[in-house]
């Protein structure tokens, strides 16, 4: 008999409680004991097959995402870790300029204020908090890369509270009032986009 019945001297205990004093057992009494004996068994066996089965759709999915082609890396790594890869490759995109009459490519981050970009983003996808200039620099020095073309600074990036570029990215159009010039103001928006492409190609 399974374990789930206790013998104790003058009836038998069920382990929800129930007892059935031995001389009180006729035909009825054992009839309920059996059907309840069968009908329990078979609910251990549905939750062991649902649970069984649970088991090997957990384990397909974890197949499907080591297959996955994730370009930024496995989903074990913190978002702290991909922010970091996709500033990286914000950092190794270079552009064509004109300079002494001769195309030559440098950086497209290059300025200390294209940090400035950088926040407005992370900020627009709810990775840091808007006006949170403490937070962000925190923030920043635990995913900012080894190398960078421009050395970052609070101070400098703070200074978008005074410029267009405090609005939301979606929001920013060049103001010959209030933007300075007009390369400047697109320099810095192809920095957005650029940094904001990255993050979605890379699931950010």
């Amino acid at each position: 008999m399974s374990e789930k019945y206790k013998y104790e001297s003058g009836a038998i205990h069920l382990d929800h409680h129930k007892e059935l004093h031995l001389g009180k057992v006729n035909g009825s009494n054992i009839r309920d004991l059996m059907r309840d004996f069968f009908e329990r068994d078979a609910e251990e066996v549905d939750i062991y097959e649902e649970v069984t089965n649970g088991l090997a759709e957990i384990q397909e999915d974890m197949k499907v995402l080591k297959d996955a082609n994730i370009k930024v890396g496995s989903t074990a790594e913190s978002i702290e870790e991909r922010i970091r890869k996709c500033i990286t490759l914000l950092m190794k995109i270079n552009i064509k300029v004109m300079k002494n009459g001769k195309e030559v490519e440098e950086p497209l981050f290059k300025l200390q204020n294209h940090w400035q970009a950088i926040y407005r983003i992370l900020v627009d996808k709810h990775f840091c908090k808007d006006s949170d200039f403490d937070g962000f620099d925190l923030y920043i020095k635990k995913v900012m890369p080894n190398q960078v073309h421009a050395i970052y600074t609070k101070a400098s990036v703070k200074q978008i509270s005074q410029t267009d570029f405090n609005k939301p990215f979606v929001k920013w159009k060049f103001d010959s009032e209030t933007s300075g010039t007009l390369r400047p103001f697109e320099r810095m928006k192809e920095v957005a986009q650029r940094f904001l492409d990255i993050l979605e190609e890379n699931g950010l």
